[in-house]
């Protein structure tokens, strides 16, 4: 098992909170109970957004209080423009919050937890303008 942080996307706690025996899942819990699941703003605000209720709003806020959170640097943001420039010039487009997860997870060398196309899609595809 790995000891390094694991940014969880939105995409996995959803599928982890619909499916809970999946193997998805079970990396979910085993990253939260281990004290390795991290998250960042935009994850936070897309989960806290998708709450049903001023009660569910208050529990996401408490299991996310209890995560490591990755900051969004200046560095991300300039990585994130030069991911989307490639993937442009490849044809692909993935909308600027996936490509902001996946470049935070890059910055802060943490495994990415997730259950969303637009990640196979960004794969290895530099964060630098080629």
């Amino acid at each position: 098992m790995s000891s390094r942080l694991a940014l969880v996307d939105t995409s996995a706690f959803i599928e982890a909170d619909r499916r809970p025996g999946c193997p998805l899942a079970g990396a979910v819990v085993a990253a939260i109970a281990n004290g390795r699941a991290a998250v960042c703003h935009v994850v936070a605000a897309e989960l806290l957004t998708g709450c049903r209720s001023k009660s569910e709003y208050h529990e996401m806020e408490l299991l996310l209080s209890g995560l490591t959170w990755l900051p969004v640097t200046d560095e991300c943001w300039a990585r994130v423009a030069a991911l989307g420039f490639n993937l442009r010039r490849a044809g692909i487009t993935v909308p600027l919050p996936d490509r902001l997860v996946a470049v935070t997870a890059r910055v802060h060398t943490a495994e990415l937890l997730h259950h969303d196309a637009h990640f196979d899609l960004i794969g290895d595809t530099p964060d630098t303008p080629e």
